[in-house]
């Protein structure tokens, strides 16, 4: 175990606070690059360190937060990565000495990760990997990555800096004001995700004052036994003359920090407006109290468990509950389905992922696998569709290892993988794979000998596999052994032995147990019931999980009985015996009449899919706000063919549809995802509409100038903005990021826009909104200003004379009451 991780044992350790301001307040402004100063003004960074181990910090933080090479590329220093990241952690390293704790920042790339953006999960993965070594190299004892808002850049720094250094990980993310990400993730997510990937502690920082993180670390410790760090901001910026203030006095914060301490938090800092001051007040208010034990967790609750997580939600493997795994998005032994595959279409996993969430499945097993196909581009592609269609945690399957690579790189969430078997070439390929992707496993008793067929047999390869799984650093509460199933096809003892082994590898190796249900009834007549009958007599004895047809009758007609062996079943001995027997005979008595009856074998059930024809505008609106890309595109395509006016389907198709996402993302209904998947299904449309009406003619909804002010280079939430503003047909010119007011200027002159949107990340850049304000002003220019961004307030916008918009759907809507204002 590191240093750090014993001394947080023994007591609270105290972090600094902000770098930016302390920077700015020797002279250095945003545009000169904070990360650069640890090369060109080292001096500047050490007298900010000395300030806070003045104070009384226990640990520091290097000067590197945008030091990636994705983030320096805006200062043409992204070849210098590891000069900048090797000098901070050298810098901070003298100056704490060996008794203080220096950690790497890390912090988010400033682009957004695919699924959603153009940067790729292996791309995010280099970059902080790179910084990660090269931090490592200057002498930090612990990295940690900040500021984090989407979960799988968090997902994609973890794994990096787990694969490349033998340093302790830190995940802070950012929670807005109802403690969640702005993706939809909540700190419950976070702390199944990060904790099976191998986070050492997990943390918030950033977004919210102290008050609001006090729920986000509430929630978080009762989510987790590691440990947990906080570092709120001090309160929201006000403006006080011509700069931006943090209000929060360093009294009042170190009282927020008792209470973290009280509730249990290991280490306290600051963020954004946090002082020296502050950080020594904070010392001085834990002095009381910083041996103070940690709280006790219980390890039943949140250590031990099996827990699997979508973005937004977490299932668990409850006592007494069989977990149902959706079988339906598989193409094996369906035509249908194998083609649609292959042509590139994805209605049939959308709507079997629809279905099958309807049907109460707890996770869904996405299986891709056919002929004649890439099948790594195939999966990656089909992730993207479910986690878009569904809310619930993955089961990747796949034989082939690249695509089952591929699909735990884009789900964003914990998985189950499906899966290893006792082959030693497996053990060596798929092992490694999960423990990387802190996924779960289900393991087949198989090996290089064949198909065992005893339960006995199962069990041997079951043990095989389990000692080699938890050497290699699975939990035993994540591997799920899979005994089988033979068909009853071919004779009723066969396909019992699995039945019969489940308590075997529950009793003997305390590990869980699934079945591939359906396997029972191949090449029989009359498969839904015997499914039925035989999920029944397998969860009789023990079974903990099911992959089945939730969305077939008779499976949904089953009563679930307790599960048996071990599993907490309040049945008697003698009861249990007479279940079992009863639902053995149920079973024996289903395959006879199955093999009497003398029909041909049924094959697999193939998607209903209504077939798509457009009817009204109403349907393209709803397929909007479902984020169905596809559906969008036939069904504007189908209406075009009509002759319907293109200008009429863009308004009260297309429009209508963003703007119920709009009110929906207001309401916390939808979050980041749904907002981008339900605009890039709207720009299909828009395309086909834009064609329709000819070059030029299209009408425009009206013309917007973009950008993020001088000094700041931040440029997600404006990216944003520009594609809702122009998905909703407005003409939009961006000026892109750090750009002037005389350019803002010189540009609204030249096009007369309709408005003037800008951004700022930054409380020392945001007062050049002011200042845009005052050059229309002088210029003589009435053009509505709106503003927005991560720190700036309505008290602000109000103070300058502008419209604040505290997000990207809210500035479309805010530009619309613009444009409405203006005609009436």
């Amino acid at each position: 175990m590191s240093r750090l991780l014993n001394e947080l044992k023994k007591r609270i350790l105290v972090m600094d606070g902000a770098m930016g301001t302390q920077l700015m307040d020797q002279g250095v402004w945003p545009e000169d690059c904070f990360d650069a100063q640890n090369i060109t003004n080292p001096e500047r960074v050490k007298n900010v360190h000395q300030a806070y181990i003045d104070a009384g910090a226990d640990i520091i933080e290097t000067n590197t937060f945008g030091a990636n090479c994705i983030k320096l590329v805006d200062y043409k220093l992204d070849n210098k990565v590891a000069e900048i990241n090797i000098a901070a952690a050298r810098i901070a390293r003298k100056v704490a000495g060996d008794k203080k704790f220096v950690f790497g920042s890390m912090g988010p790339l400033g682009k957004l990760i695919d699924p959603l953006g153009e940067v790729t999960f292996d791309q995010a993965y280099e970059a902080f990997a790179e910084q990660a070594k090269a931090l490592e190299e200057g002498g930090v004892d612990a990295l940690i990555i900040e500021t984090i808002s989407d979960l799988q850049e968090m997902r994609a720094g973890l794994i990096a800096a787990k694969t490349v250094t033998k340093l302790p990980v830190i995940c802070s993310l950012t929670y807005d004001d109802g403690e969640k990400t702005i993706y939809g993730t909540p700190p419950e997510v976070v702390a199944v995700v990060l904790e099976s990937l191998g986070a050492d502690i997990l943390s918030a920082n950033c977004s919210t004052g102290p008050e609001g993180m006090l729920k986000v670390a509430a929630k978080l410790l009762t989510s987790t036994t590691l440990p947990i760090m906080v570092m709120p901001n001090a309160g929201m910026p006000e403006l006080v003359g011509d700069k931006a203030i943090y209000k929060m006095t360093p009294k009042t914060f170190a009282g927020f920090a008792k209470k973290f301490a009280k509730l249990g938090v290991r280490i306290i800092g600051g963020c954004c407006g946090t002082t020296p001051a502050h950080i020594a007040e904070v010392k001085k208010c834990l002095g009381e109290i910083v041996s103070i034990s940690p709280k006790p967790q219980d390890e039943t609750s949140c250590g031990t468990r099996c827990r699997f997580a979508s973005r937004s939600r977490v299932v668990e493997v409850e006592e007494g509950k069989t977990l149902l795994v959706g079988e339906r998005i598989n193409p094996t032994g369906r035509k249908v389905f194998g083609d649609e595959i292959r042509v590139g279409s994805t209605k049939i996993i959308r709507a079997e992922a629809v279905a099958q969430t309807r049907g109460k499945a707890d996770l869904l097993d996405v299986n891709i696998s056919t002929r004649d196909i890439s099948e790594s581009e195939v999966m990656h592609r089909a992730v993207k569709i479910v986690q878009s269609s569904s809310d619930l945690p993955f089961s990747i399957d796949s034989p082939s290892v690249p695509a089952l690579e591929a699909g735990l790189k884009a789900f964003c969430g914990r998985a189950l993988l499906n899966s290893v078997n006792g082959k030693n070439e497996s053990l060596t390929r798929i092992l490694p794979l999960a423990k990387k992707y802190g996924a779960a496993l289900i393991a087949l008793t198989l090996d290089d000998s064949g198909m065992p067929t005893t339960a006995e047999q199962r069990f041997k390869i079951a043990e095989k596999i389990v000692r080699f799984a938890t050497q290699a650093g699975i939990p035993r509460e994540a591997i799920f052994i899979d005994n089988l199933v033979m068909t009853a096809g071919v004779g009723i003892k066969d396909c019992l032995e699995a039945v019969k082994a489940i308590p075997l590898v529950k009793q003997r190796l305390g590990v869980k147990t699934i079945l591939g249900i359906s396997n029972v009834s191949h090449g029989l007549p009359n498969r839904a019931k015997i499914n039925a009958k035989y999920f029944q007599l397998a969860v009789a004895y023990g079974l903990d999980a099911g992959i089945v047809d939730v969305t077939d009758p008779e499976m949904k007609k089953v009563p679930m009985p307790q599960r048996s062996c071990g599993s907490g079943s309040r049945l008697l001995p003698k009861a249990e015996r007479r279940d079992k027997e009863r639902l053995l005979e149920a079973f024996k008595a289903e395959v006879k009449k199955a093999v009497k009856s003398g029909k041909p074998a049924e094959k697999k059930r193939e998607a209903k899919l209504s077939e798509i024809k457009f009817a009204d505008l109403k349907q393209i609106k709803a397929a909007v706000i479902d984020g169905d890309s596809q559906l969008v595109a036939e069904l504007v395509r189908q209406a075009l063919e009509k002759k319907l006016n293109p200008q009429k389907v863009i308004n009260e198709g297309l429009v209508a549809g963003m703007e119920v996402v709009g009110k929906k993302f207001s309401k916390k209904e939808y979050f980041l995802p749904q907002v981008i998947e339900s605009a890039e299904s709207m720009s299909k449309g828009f395309v086909l509409c834009k064609a329709k009406i000819g070059k030029g003619k299209t009408k425009a909804a009206g013309k917007v100038i973009l950008a993020t002010v001088k000094g700041d280079i931040h440029d997600i939430g404006k990216n944003i903005v520009k594609m809702l503003l122009e998905n909703h047909g407005f003409i939009v010119i961006d000026l892109g990021k750090d750009v002037e007011a005389a350019e803002i200027i010189k540009v609204a002159k030249k096009e007369k826009p309709n408005a003037i949107a800008l951004s700022a990340l930054l409380t020392t850049t945001m007062v050049e909104m002011g200042v845009v304000k005052d050059e229309l002003k002088k210029s003589g220019l009435n053009i509505p200003l709106l503003v927005g961004g991560a720190v700036v307030t309505q008290g602000y916008a109000d103070r300058i004379g502008a419209v604040y918009s505290m997000d990207a759907v809210g500035a479309v809507n805010l530009t619309k009451k613009i444009m409405k204002a203006a005609q009436s």
